[in-house]
This record gives C-alpha cells, sequence and structure tokens, in this order.
C-alpha cells in the first residue's frame, strides 16, 4: 500500500488526498501533525534521503512525501495518479 506522509493543514496534502480519492488510489495517510512518533518516521525518511536537499535548502518540509510500495520515494503525487491510472 502506498503511504503518504503530510498534514491535513497542508494544502498540497489536501490536495494529493482529493487526488487520489479521485483515482482510486489505494494509501494511507499519515497526519505528522497529530502524532509525534509519525513525525519521527517521516524526519526519519526526509533526512535519510537526498530526495530532500533541495527541500531543506529552501527551508521546506517536504509534505507530501509519498512512498510507494516497492519503497520508492516521491514528492510529486501527480507521478503517482499518472502511473497508477495507465497501470490499471
Amino acid at each position: 500500500m502506498i503511504k503518504v506522509y503530510g498534514s491535513k493543514l497542508c494544502p498540497d496534502c489536501r490536495n494529493t488526498i482529493v487526488q487520489f480519492d479521485e483515482a482510486g488510489i489505494n494509501y494511507k495517510f499519515f497526519d505528522i501533525c497529530t502524532d509525534l512518533s509519525l513525525l519521527k518516521e517521516f524526519l526519519s525518511i526526509r533526512d535519510h534521503s537526498t530526495l530532500f536537499d533541495q527541500v531543506k535548502k529552501n527551508k521546506g518540509l517536504g509534505i507530501p512525501c509519498i512512498i510507494l510500495e516497492d519503497g520508492t520515494v516521491t514528492l510529486n503525487p501527480e507521478d503517482v495518479v499518472k502511473t497508477k491510472t495507465v497501470s490499471r
């Protein structure tokens, strides 16, 4: 199952939820603002991936953070929607 780390306070995360729901993508949303252990999980992912280097340089958070079934991490929900829609 796809994991999405983010916050329901974040407009980009809310948009991702809408996109995934409309595309019928099976995912689990982990709200990092409601549970300290989820925040720690996300920060561990972010701190060990070069994918977030530019985000951190720009003082960004890096959410939504999407982890695909194969462990690939992406920050681009549109790519996930395209891939999952094509593979149906």
